[in-house]
């Protein structure tokens, strides 16, 4: 099955779509309900969405829910474990086992670091790895700034002047509309995040493989929402028909940027999605610039959304792995090293460098020496 959604798209959305932006961020279950309530109030608008859609994507949960900690603390388990080894995974549950019921890291680095016997730098990049690498982003902060300043890296990181003027916001408690209106679009606890956790219901895309191919569904294309093209005899009755086209390509814009993402997850992605590999360095950066357009777009349109694999469903911002400088995945890198000390012990950051050279990955030796202290045993 090959499925083709094709769009240009423009980058200055909130001016060209105004307030129907948001529906770019909704999951399947929340859109229908926003377009079943536009259609009863704009008699410019016919929707339907076809018979099939809840039984192909719905999936079933049975199991009792959890408290709101424990569903976003055996999520980020779930993530870790893929992640990092034995010993940092237990490093990492020790961190867990020190945040609040806001997300926030409230114990003290050097107690952990003492009971497993390692340097306090090591629990300080295990902490950075999770506020930074696993969703929800932000999860391990130790205060509201060190929350804010990774919340706006993620979602501007073409911007590193917002991360400065967000510095000195903190130092003088100045701030003008901009920097106001940027932190008012800020979550204000990690854990305000209620996608991360699928507690069963609708999911937005199904990838299988079947017979050696690869094959994307996405719930966006049972949906199919019309324009009456009659000639509007009053204002409001203009607006209501603007406010439906711009619905419409809202909607042309969410199958586009949706099918995109599964293509380039499928494509950059495929080891994890068999099962056989780590995940991959995959940016917002790398789809926004395929679909020109901007990273905040593309990360609203990604957000809220559950991906079905063979591999178990996870949150599609879970597949987008920012590059290191060096252009490879943190896991990348940390399997590397470990398969390389793995072959033999006792060896430089400089030997490592030649090791994995031969294999294909071209780091610097300081790079080396960083990830190598996260995979100290002390």
């Amino acid at each position: 099955m090959q499925l083709k959604h094709v769009l240009k798209t423009k980058t200055n959305l909130a001016v060209l779509l105004g307030p129907q932006l948001k529906l770019l961020s909704k999951d399947i279950d929340a859109l229908l309900e926003d377009l079943e309530k536009e259609e009863k109030e704009n008699s410019y608008v016919v929707h339907f969405h076809r018979k099939g859609l809840r039984s192909f994507f719905y999936e079933e949960q049975p199991l009792a829910e959890p408290s709101a900690k424990q569903q976003f603390w055996e999520s980020i388990l779930n993530q870790l474990k893929v992640e990092l080894d034995e010993f940092e995974f237990e490093i990492a549950r020790a961190i867990l086992e020190n945040i609040d019921h806001r997300g926030f890291f409230v114990g003290k680095e050097e107690d952990i670091a003492k009971s497993f016997n390692i340097h306090t730098e090591v629990v300080e990049d295990i902490r950075e790895f999770i506020m930074t690498e696993v969703e929800p982003v932000g999860v391990a902060s130790r205060d509201y700034k060190e929350f804010f300043l990774v919340q706006i890296k993620e979602m501007y990181p073409e911007k590193p002047e917002l991360v400065e003027r967000i510095i000195q916001y903190f130092s003088t408690g100045e701030k003008d509309e901009e920097i106001n209106k940027l932190l008012n679009s800020l979550r204000l606890t990690p854990f305000d995040y209620g996608e991360v956790i699928y507690k069963g219901g609708s999911l937005d895309i199904i990838i299988e493989r079947d017979q050696g191919d690869w094959l994307i569904f996405l719930a966006d294309d049972f949906v199919e929402f019309s324009v009456d093209e009659r000639t509007p005899s009053t204002e409001e009755e203009k607006e209501k028909r603007n406010r439906a086209f711009r619905i419409k390509s809202i909607l042309k814009m969410r199958k586009n940027v949706l099918f995109r993402s599964a293509k380039l997850l499928v494509e950059r992605q495929e080891e994890f999605l068999l099962g056989k590999g780590p995940l991959k360095a995959l940016s917002l950066g790398e789809l926004a610039q395929e679909l020109n357009v901007s990273i905040s777009t593309v990360s609203r349109a990604i957000s809220n959304k559950y991906v079905k694999t063979p591999v178990g469903i996870y949150p599609l911002r879970f597949f987008f792995q920012r590059r290191t400088k060096d252009g490879y995945s943190k896991e990348q890198i940390l399997r590397a090293i470990k398969e390389v000390l793995a072959e033999k012990e006792n060896l430089s950051d400089s030997k490592i460098c030649e090791l994995l050279r031969e294999r294909g990955i071209n780091i610097a030796r300081r790079t080396v020496c960083k990830y190598r202290k996260m995979l100290e045993k002390g």
